[in-house]
Protein backbone atom coordinates (compact mmCIF):
# COMPACT_ATOMS: atom_id res chain seq x y z
CA UNK A 1 0.00 0.00 0.00
CA UNK A 2 1.40 3.18 -0.68
CA UNK A 3 2.27 5.97 1.50
CA UNK A 4 -0.62 8.44 -0.56
CA UNK A 5 -3.42 5.96 0.96
CA UNK A 6 -2.33 6.52 4.35
CA UNK A 7 -2.32 10.18 4.76
CA UNK A 8 -5.09 12.51 4.81
CA UNK A 9 -4.56 15.77 2.65
CA UNK A 10 -6.65 19.03 3.76
CA UNK A 11 -6.63 21.78 0.98
CA UNK A 12 -5.94 25.50 2.19
CA UNK A 13 -6.62 28.65 0.66
CA UNK A 14 -3.66 29.99 -1.78
CA UNK A 15 -3.38 26.41 -2.79
CA UNK A 16 -1.49 24.85 0.50
CA UNK A 17 -1.86 21.66 1.86
CA UNK A 18 -1.41 20.50 5.25
CA UNK A 19 -0.96 16.62 6.10
CA UNK A 20 -1.40 14.68 9.25
CA UNK A 21 -1.60 11.11 10.41
CA UNK A 22 -4.79 9.10 10.07
CA UNK A 23 -6.99 7.76 12.89
CA UNK A 24 -5.69 4.30 12.37
CA UNK A 25 -1.60 5.64 12.15
CA UNK A 26 -2.39 7.28 15.37
CA UNK A 27 -4.42 4.16 17.14
CA UNK A 28 -1.48 1.91 16.37
CA UNK A 29 1.49 4.47 17.30
CA UNK A 30 -0.46 4.64 20.98
CA UNK A 31 -0.70 1.00 21.08
CA UNK A 32 3.49 0.79 20.28
CA UNK A 33 3.96 3.51 22.46
CA UNK A 34 1.89 1.80 25.67
CA UNK A 35 2.96 -1.44 25.05
CA UNK A 36 6.56 -0.23 24.89
CA UNK A 37 5.91 1.97 28.21
CA UNK A 38 3.84 -1.15 29.89
CA UNK A 39 7.04 -2.82 29.64
CA UNK A 40 9.44 -0.46 30.68
CA UNK A 41 7.53 -0.44 34.09
CA UNK A 42 7.46 -4.13 34.38
CA UNK A 43 11.47 -3.94 34.02
CA UNK A 44 11.62 -1.34 36.23
CA UNK A 45 9.41 -2.83 38.93
CA UNK A 46 11.60 -6.16 38.55
CA UNK A 47 15.36 -3.85 39.19
CA UNK A 48 13.07 -2.33 42.24
CA UNK A 49 12.56 -6.16 43.17
CA UNK A 50 16.48 -6.74 42.99
CA UNK A 51 17.45 -3.56 44.63
CA UNK A 52 15.10 -5.09 47.65
CA UNK A 53 16.90 -8.43 47.32
CA UNK A 54 20.04 -7.18 47.77
CA UNK A 55 19.14 -5.74 50.89
CA UNK A 56 17.87 -8.74 52.24
CA UNK A 57 20.76 -11.15 51.32
CA UNK A 58 23.36 -8.22 51.96
CA UNK A 59 22.63 -5.63 54.60
CA UNK A 60 24.22 -5.56 57.73
CA UNK A 61 21.48 -3.52 59.55
CA UNK A 62 18.90 -4.99 61.15
CA UNK A 63 16.40 -2.10 60.35
CA UNK A 64 16.86 -2.58 57.24
CA UNK A 65 16.70 -6.46 56.79
CA UNK A 66 13.06 -5.93 58.52
CA UNK A 67 12.34 -3.76 56.37
CA UNK A 68 13.35 -5.56 53.28
CA UNK A 69 11.59 -8.56 54.39
CA UNK A 70 8.58 -6.53 54.51
CA UNK A 71 9.09 -5.15 51.41
CA UNK A 72 9.19 -8.03 49.76
CA UNK A 73 6.40 -10.27 51.20
CA UNK A 74 4.24 -7.76 49.97
CA UNK A 75 6.05 -6.84 46.67
CA UNK A 76 4.12 -7.78 43.12
CA UNK A 77 6.58 -9.12 40.75
CA UNK A 78 4.60 -9.67 37.54
CA UNK A 79 2.55 -7.15 35.62
CA UNK A 80 0.76 -7.39 33.12
CA UNK A 81 3.13 -7.40 30.29
CA UNK A 82 6.04 -9.27 32.28
CA UNK A 83 5.87 -12.34 34.24
CA UNK A 84 8.87 -14.10 35.71
CA UNK A 85 8.18 -17.60 36.08
CA UNK A 86 10.96 -18.66 38.72
CA UNK A 87 10.03 -16.43 41.89
CA UNK A 88 10.87 -17.08 45.67
CA UNK A 89 7.70 -17.92 47.82
CA UNK A 90 6.66 -15.64 50.81
CA UNK A 91 8.06 -18.48 53.17
CA UNK A 92 11.56 -18.20 51.44
CA UNK A 93 11.98 -14.21 52.23
CA UNK A 94 10.82 -16.01 55.90
CA UNK A 95 13.50 -18.41 56.13
CA UNK A 96 16.08 -15.83 54.40
CA UNK A 97 15.36 -13.37 56.75
CA UNK A 98 16.08 -15.79 59.83
CA UNK A 99 18.90 -17.12 58.46
CA UNK A 100 20.45 -12.97 58.17
CA UNK A 101 18.93 -11.98 61.58
CA UNK A 102 21.66 -14.76 63.20
CA UNK A 103 24.24 -14.09 60.89
CA UNK A 104 24.05 -10.37 61.81
CA UNK A 105 24.33 -11.49 65.47
CA UNK A 106 27.47 -13.86 64.44
CA UNK A 107 25.03 -17.19 65.43
CA UNK A 108 25.24 -20.23 63.33
CA UNK A 109 23.90 -23.71 63.44
CA UNK A 110 21.21 -23.46 60.24
CA UNK A 111 21.71 -24.27 57.15
CA UNK A 112 19.77 -22.53 54.45
CA UNK A 113 18.70 -25.46 51.85
CA UNK A 114 17.37 -25.47 48.44
CA UNK A 115 14.92 -28.08 47.79
CA UNK A 116 14.81 -29.24 43.56
CA UNK A 117 12.05 -31.72 43.96
CA UNK A 118 9.72 -28.94 45.30
CA UNK A 119 11.01 -25.86 44.09
CA UNK A 120 11.33 -23.91 48.03
CA UNK A 121 13.32 -23.10 50.04
CA UNK A 122 14.12 -24.81 53.78
CA UNK A 123 15.71 -24.50 57.09
CA UNK A 124 17.94 -27.71 58.47
CA UNK A 125 20.00 -27.95 61.77
CA UNK A 126 23.10 -30.12 61.72
CA UNK A 127 22.82 -32.94 63.81
CA UNK A 128 18.95 -33.35 63.67
CA UNK A 129 18.52 -32.46 59.52
CA UNK A 130 17.97 -37.28 59.29
CA UNK A 131 15.02 -36.36 61.17
CA UNK A 132 13.09 -33.63 59.63
CA UNK A 133 13.58 -30.28 58.14
CA UNK A 134 11.60 -26.70 58.84
CA UNK A 135 9.68 -24.18 56.52
CA UNK A 136 6.61 -21.41 56.98
CA UNK A 137 3.35 -22.41 56.19
CA UNK A 138 0.61 -19.53 56.23
CA UNK A 139 -2.94 -19.92 57.69
CA UNK A 140 -6.00 -19.04 54.75
CA UNK A 141 -7.71 -16.62 57.46
CA UNK A 142 -4.95 -14.94 58.27
CA UNK A 143 -2.74 -12.54 55.96
CA UNK A 144 0.29 -11.05 58.16
CA UNK A 145 0.92 -14.33 60.21
CA UNK A 146 2.93 -17.44 59.41
CA UNK A 147 3.82 -20.49 61.56
CA UNK A 148 7.38 -22.03 61.64
CA UNK A 149 6.84 -25.70 61.08
CA UNK A 150 8.32 -29.32 60.95
CA UNK A 151 7.62 -30.30 57.09
CA UNK A 152 7.12 -34.17 57.79
CA UNK A 153 5.32 -33.88 60.53
CA UNK A 154 3.21 -30.49 59.84
CA UNK A 155 4.31 -29.78 63.95
CA UNK A 156 3.85 -26.03 64.35
CA UNK A 157 6.59 -24.65 66.80
CA UNK A 158 6.11 -21.05 66.36
CA UNK A 159 3.88 -18.14 65.29
CA UNK A 160 5.31 -15.11 63.55
CA UNK A 161 3.71 -11.76 62.67
CA UNK A 162 5.86 -9.40 60.85
CA UNK A 163 2.99 -6.91 60.84
CA UNK A 164 1.88 -6.88 64.72
CA UNK A 165 5.19 -7.50 65.92
CA UNK A 166 4.35 -11.00 67.68
CA UNK A 167 5.95 -14.14 68.20
CA UNK A 168 4.78 -17.10 70.10
CA UNK A 169 5.93 -20.15 70.78
CA UNK A 170 3.93 -23.43 71.29
CA UNK A 171 4.92 -25.38 74.06
CA UNK A 172 2.57 -28.60 73.17
CA UNK A 173 4.70 -28.94 69.93
CA UNK A 174 8.32 -28.43 71.26
CA UNK A 175 7.66 -30.94 73.43
CA UNK A 176 6.27 -33.44 71.27
CA UNK A 177 8.87 -33.18 68.80
CA UNK A 178 11.95 -32.51 71.02
CA UNK A 179 11.04 -34.62 73.73
CA UNK A 180 9.19 -37.18 72.35
CA UNK A 181 9.67 -37.38 68.17
CA UNK A 182 13.20 -36.61 68.94
CA UNK A 183 14.38 -37.49 72.08
CA UNK A 184 14.77 -41.14 71.61
CA UNK A 185 16.79 -40.93 68.39
CA UNK A 186 19.08 -38.07 68.80
CA UNK A 187 22.03 -36.88 69.80
CA UNK A 188 20.45 -34.70 73.32
CA UNK A 189 23.21 -32.07 72.68
CA UNK A 190 21.86 -31.69 69.40
CA UNK A 191 18.12 -30.94 70.40
CA UNK A 192 19.60 -28.76 73.13
CA UNK A 193 21.37 -26.57 69.97
CA UNK A 194 18.12 -26.50 68.09
CA UNK A 195 16.60 -24.83 71.40
CA UNK A 196 19.00 -22.60 71.64
CA UNK A 197 18.71 -21.17 68.24
CA UNK A 198 14.91 -21.27 68.70
CA UNK A 199 15.29 -18.97 71.87
CA UNK A 200 17.72 -16.76 70.26
CA UNK A 201 15.57 -16.10 67.02
CA UNK A 202 13.02 -14.56 69.84
CA UNK A 203 15.31 -12.70 71.94
CA UNK A 204 16.81 -11.13 68.85
CA UNK A 205 12.66 -10.10 67.83
CA UNK A 206 12.69 -8.88 71.03
CA UNK A 207 15.63 -6.78 71.42
CA UNK A 208 15.77 -5.53 67.84
CA UNK A 209 12.59 -4.92 66.71
CA UNK A 210 10.25 -4.80 70.32
CA UNK A 211 8.14 -7.92 69.55
CA UNK A 212 5.85 -9.30 72.12
CA UNK A 213 7.37 -12.81 72.52
CA UNK A 214 5.34 -15.43 74.74
CA UNK A 215 9.07 -18.28 74.81
CA UNK A 216 6.31 -20.72 76.20
CA UNK A 217 8.33 -23.81 77.97
CA UNK A 218 12.15 -22.17 76.62
CA UNK A 219 11.65 -19.42 78.73
CA UNK A 220 14.94 -19.01 81.41
CA UNK A 221 14.35 -16.16 83.04
CA UNK A 222 13.87 -16.29 86.75
CA UNK A 223 10.61 -14.50 86.88
CA UNK A 224 8.87 -16.33 84.22
CA UNK A 225 5.70 -18.04 85.79
CA UNK A 226 4.86 -21.33 83.73
CA UNK A 227 0.78 -21.89 83.44
CA UNK A 228 0.26 -25.43 83.12
CA UNK A 229 -2.81 -27.16 81.63
CA UNK A 230 -5.07 -27.91 84.72
CA UNK A 231 -4.82 -25.05 87.08
CA UNK A 232 -6.50 -26.87 90.00
CA UNK A 233 -3.75 -29.32 89.99
CA UNK A 234 -4.78 -33.05 91.65
CA UNK A 235 -2.27 -33.61 94.92
CA UNK A 236 -1.57 -36.87 93.67
CA UNK A 237 0.56 -35.96 90.94
CA UNK A 238 2.70 -33.61 93.32
CA UNK A 239 3.24 -36.87 95.45
CA UNK A 240 4.01 -38.65 92.29
CA UNK A 241 6.58 -36.49 92.44
CA UNK A 242 7.94 -36.79 95.91
CA UNK A 243 8.50 -40.76 95.12
CA UNK A 244 10.01 -40.35 91.69
CA UNK A 245 12.46 -37.92 92.98
CA UNK A 246 13.53 -39.88 95.97
CA UNK A 247 14.19 -42.31 93.15
CA UNK A 248 16.23 -39.84 91.29
CA UNK A 249 18.34 -38.80 94.21
CA UNK A 250 16.68 -35.58 94.63
CA UNK A 251 14.72 -34.46 97.57
CA UNK A 252 11.25 -32.35 97.30
CA UNK A 253 10.69 -30.32 99.83
CA UNK A 254 7.35 -28.82 101.40
CA UNK A 255 7.95 -25.04 100.80
CA UNK A 256 5.21 -22.27 101.84
CA UNK A 257 1.56 -21.70 100.67
CA UNK A 258 1.51 -25.60 99.64
CA UNK A 259 4.69 -25.40 97.26
CA UNK A 260 6.62 -28.17 96.53
CA UNK A 261 10.62 -27.18 96.21
CA UNK A 262 12.59 -29.94 93.74
CA UNK A 263 16.63 -28.58 94.80
CA UNK A 264 18.55 -29.77 91.11
CA UNK A 265 22.52 -29.47 90.47
CA UNK A 266 24.20 -26.07 89.98
CA UNK A 267 21.97 -24.13 92.65
CA UNK A 268 18.77 -24.43 89.91
CA UNK A 269 15.27 -25.01 91.89
CA UNK A 270 12.16 -26.06 90.38
CA UNK A 271 9.17 -24.62 92.45
CA UNK A 272 5.30 -25.98 92.29
CA UNK A 273 3.03 -23.30 93.93
CA UNK A 274 -0.40 -22.45 94.02
CA UNK A 275 -0.69 -18.68 93.86
CA UNK A 276 -1.65 -17.36 97.14
CA UNK A 277 -1.77 -13.08 96.51
CA UNK A 278 -4.98 -11.98 95.55
CA UNK A 279 -3.90 -9.24 93.53
CA UNK A 280 -1.99 -11.66 90.58
CA UNK A 281 -3.45 -13.00 87.75
CA UNK A 282 -3.39 -16.21 88.71
CA UNK A 283 -5.22 -16.58 92.07
CA UNK A 284 -5.53 -19.39 93.26
CA UNK A 285 -4.16 -21.89 90.13
CA UNK A 286 -1.14 -23.88 90.57
CA UNK A 287 2.11 -22.59 88.43
CA UNK A 288 5.52 -23.70 87.65
CA UNK A 289 9.19 -21.46 88.61
CA UNK A 290 12.62 -22.53 87.26
CA UNK A 291 15.07 -20.58 89.11
CA UNK A 292 18.66 -20.67 88.12
CA UNK A 293 21.70 -18.12 89.24
CA UNK A 294 22.48 -17.48 85.57
CA UNK A 295 19.22 -17.55 84.36
CA UNK A 296 20.12 -19.85 81.94
CA UNK A 297 17.87 -23.07 82.52
CA UNK A 298 14.46 -22.86 81.36
CA UNK A 299 11.99 -25.76 81.84
CA UNK A 300 12.44 -27.37 78.61
CA UNK A 301 16.08 -27.74 79.77
CA UNK A 302 15.32 -29.20 83.45
CA UNK A 303 13.26 -31.93 81.79
CA UNK A 304 15.64 -32.75 78.53
CA UNK A 305 18.25 -33.25 81.48
CA UNK A 306 16.65 -34.87 83.59
CA UNK A 307 15.10 -38.00 83.08
CA UNK A 308 13.08 -38.76 86.28
CA UNK A 309 11.43 -35.20 85.65
CA UNK A 310 10.71 -35.80 81.74
CA UNK A 311 9.14 -39.03 82.51
CA UNK A 312 6.87 -37.26 85.48
CA UNK A 313 5.75 -34.68 83.28
CA UNK A 314 5.10 -36.71 79.73
CA UNK A 315 3.29 -39.27 82.61
CA UNK A 316 0.71 -36.45 83.85
CA UNK A 317 0.53 -34.21 80.54
CA UNK A 318 -2.70 -33.76 80.00
CA UNK A 319 -2.57 -32.02 83.62
CA UNK A 320 1.35 -30.54 83.98
CA UNK A 321 1.79 -29.43 80.21
CA UNK A 322 2.82 -25.92 80.00
CA UNK A 323 -0.11 -23.36 78.42
CA UNK A 324 0.31 -22.22 74.64
CA UNK A 325 -1.29 -19.40 73.63
CA UNK A 326 -4.83 -20.28 72.38
CA UNK A 327 -5.53 -17.55 70.32
CA UNK A 328 -2.51 -19.22 67.40
CA UNK A 329 -2.44 -22.26 68.82
CA UNK A 330 -5.41 -24.93 69.17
Amino acid sequence: MSDSLNKTVTFQPHQTKQTSPSPATLSTTGRLMSYNDQLKAGLQNGIGFTRLLDQLISTTSTQELFQAVADLTAYHLDTAYIVFPQQYSRSDFYLIFLNRLLDLHQLSGVVLQSSDQYHELYHEYPGINAAGYFVFKFPENDPSGAYYIEKNSQLELFYLDFTKHLLRFNSHTLTQLLLVDYYPKLDHQNIKKFATILLAIGNYLKRDFGFDVDFGLLDPINSCVYQISEPDLPTTIIDQLFVIAAKGGKMLEAGADQSAVLKLDNDVTVTIFREADPQQAHFGEWLLKVWDPQQTISWFDVLLHYQFLRDWYLNNLPSLEIKADLQYFS
